[in-house]
C-alpha cells in the first residue's frame, strides 16, 4: 500500500477538547479532538484526590446538586490561583438545542458551584452560556463577553475567539481503570440499540478487586499505538516530528496528565465547534468552513498547537473515553435522550435525509433540503446544538485518539478489505448518514491512519 493514497478523501474535521492539566508550567488545557483516536497508558497519579471521588460500581451513582457543589468546593481548595481563576457558576438546567433558553430545573441563583477557568480565558456572561448543566462556555482572551447571543459583540466573539465548554466529571473511575500491572486504560462504552437503556463497557472488564482488563488487545482501546502506521518509516515527514518510541511515550504521558487534571479540577473542556482553519492555523470558532480533508497526523499536531502562547494550558485531540463521557453528560443533563445517542441522532445532526435551516458564510439563513448532502459551517445551526456543543451528532466525521487493530489484524471490522484495514485510528459517526440504523452518535468507524477513504 502506498504511503499516500490517491483515493477520494472523505470529509474529516478535528473536534477538540480542552482538559485542564497539572504540569511544571502550571495548568494545561489538553485539547482533545472530538474525533476518534487513542492516547496513553500510564500509572495512576495524584492518588490523594481519589478519596473525594464517587465510588466506582456497576450502577452509576447520581449525585444531588448539593453533593456536586460540595465535591467542587473540596477540589477548589487545592487550585492554584496563578494558573486558574475559581469562578462561581450557576448549576442551571440543560441548554435546549434550538434556543438559548435554559430549563428552570435547578436554576435558583443560589445554586452555584465552583468551576476552574484557566488564566488567559474568560468566563462567558452571555445568557445561555453561563450554567454548568447548560454548557458553561469560556472564550480565549481576557476581554469579557456579555449580553444576549444576538448582540453584535457576542456574534463577533463567537467568530473570532476560540471557545470551550466545561464537561464535569464527578466520578473519574468511570473514564479510566488500572490493570494488574498498574497501567492506565481509558474506559470506552457502547450504547446498545435494542431493549437497553444504559451504556455498557466496550472491550474491557474489571474484576472483584477493580483491576481492569482489555478484552481484545487489537480491538478498540486507548492509549495505544496502531503499529501498522505508527512506525518510523510511515510517520509523515515534516508533519510529525516524533519517532514511534517517542510517540508511544507521548501518548502514555498525555493520558496520565489528562487523568491527573480531571482528578484535580473535576472535569475538562471540550471544543464548542468542530475544529476549523485546518489548512492554516487551527481554530475553534463559529462559521468556519475549513474543516475537512486532513489526515490524522496533521490533526494530532494542529491540536497540540491550539493553545498558542498560553503557558498555562495544553491542547490535544480528544480521548475516546472523554467523548463517551461527554455523550453520557448530555444524557445525564437531559439535553439528549438515550435514544438520541444509541438509535438516531438525526434530529440534531446534519444527515442526508434531514432538512433544516442554517446560516451560510454570507450570513444568510438558508435551507438544507432533505435527501441532500451539504457540509455546513461550524455552529451555523442551533438545531444541531446540545449544551452549547455544536455538530457533535453530524456534519463531518470526527476523530479521537482511540486505536483499533494492527497492520495484519482483522479483529475490529472483519468485513473490511485488507487495504482498508491497514493501521487504524478511531472515527466517530459525525458525517452525513443516509440510513437510520447508522445514525447514532456513539457509532465507531475505522479510518486508515494516513488518509481517510470514502
Amino acid at each position: 500500500m502506498e504511503k499516500k493514497s490517491k483515493k477520494k478523501v472523505m470529509a474529516i474535521v478535528a473536534a477538540l477538547v480542552i482538559v485542564i492539566l497539572v504540569s511544571v508550567q502550571g495548568i494545561i488545557l489538553l485539547l482533545q479532538k472530538r474525533q476518534a483516536g487513542s492516547q496513553e497508558l500510564s500509572k495512576v497519579a495524584n492518588a490523594e484526590s481519589d478519596e473525594m471521588l464517587a465510588d466506582a460500581s456497576t450502577e452509576r451513582k447520581v449525585l444531588s446538586s448539593k453533593e456536586k457543589q460540595e465535591f467542587m468546593e473540596n477540589l477548589s481548595k487545592k487550585w492554584d490561583g496563578n494558573t486558574v481563576n475559581t469562578v462561581e457558576v450557576k448549576i442551571g438546567g440543560n441548554n435546549t438545542s434550538e434556543s438559548n433558553e435554559v430549563s428552570s430545573e435547578g436554576s435558583d441563583e443560589a445554586e452555584k458551584m465552583k468551576v476552574p477557568v484557566p488564566l488567559g480565558y474568560t468566563a462567558s456572561q452571555v445568557q445561555g452560556e453561563d450554567t454548568v448543566n447548560g454548557g458553561f462556555v469560556i472564550y480565549e482572551g481576557d476581554g469579557q463577553v456579555t449580553g444576549d447571543s444576538n448582540d453584535e459583540n457576542v456574534k463577533e466573539a463567537k467568530k473570532t475567539r476560540n471557545q470551550w465548554v466545561w464537561v464535569p466529571i464527578y466520578d473519574v473511575n468511570e473514564i479510566y481503570g488500572t490493570d494488574s500491572s498498574g497501567h492506565m486504560h481509558g474506559k470506552l462504552y457502547e450504547y446498545p440499540q435494542e431493549g437497553e437503556s444504559k451504556r455498557k463497557p466496550f472491550n474491557w472488564s474489571e474484576d472483584a478487586n477493580g483491576a481492569m482488563t482489555i478484552s481484545s488487545p487489537t480491538n478498540f482501546r486507548e492509549p495505544d499505538l496502531v503499529t501498522g502506521f505508527d512506525r518510523d518509516d510511515y510517520l509523515p515527514d515534516k508533519l510529525f516530528e516524533e519517532e514511534t518510541e517517542e510517540l508511544e511515550k507521548e501518548l502514555m504521558s498525555n493520558f496520565e496528565k489528562t487523568i491527573s487534571s480531571i482528578k484535580k479540577y473535576g472535569g475538562f473542556y471540550i471544543g464548542r465547534y468542530e475544529t476549523g482553519g485546518l489548512s492554516g492555523e487551527a481554530k475553534v470558532v463559529k462559521q468556519n468552513e475549513d474543516i475537512s480533508n486532513q489526515q490524522w497526523y496533521t490533526m494530532y499536531e494542529k491540536s497540540k498547537a491550539l493553545k498558542g502562547k498560553n503557558r498555562n494550558v495544553e491542547t490535544s485531540m480528544i480521548w475516546g473515553c472523554l467523548w463517551d463521557a461527554t455523550t453520557q453528560w448530555l444524557i445525564d443533563t437531559e439535553a439528549a435522550t438515550y435514544s438520541d445517542v444509541a438509535n438516531s441522532s438525526a434530529s440534531w445532526g446534519n444527515f442526508y435525509r434531514e432538512g433544516f435551516t442554517y446560516e451560510n458564510s454570507q450570513g444568510q439563513i438558508v435551507e438544507k433540503k432533505s435527501n441532500s448532502y451539504i457540509r455546513i459551517p461550524t455552529g451555523s445551526s442551533d438545531r444541531n446544538k446540545k449544551n452549547n456543543i455544536f455538530d457533535m451528532a453530524g456534519n463531518v466525521d470526527d476523530m479521537t485518539l482511540e486505536a483499533c487493530g494492527v497492520a495484519d489484524d482483522f479483529a475490529c471490522r472483519p468485513s473490511l478489505s485488507w487495504e482498508q484495514l491497514q493501521r487504524r485510528r478511531q472515527l466517530r459517526a459525525n458525517g452525513v448518514q443516509t440510513q437510520p440504523h447508522h445514525a447514532d452518535l456513539q457509532r465507531r468507524q475505522l479510518t486508515a491512519r494516513g488518509q481517510h477513504f470514502s
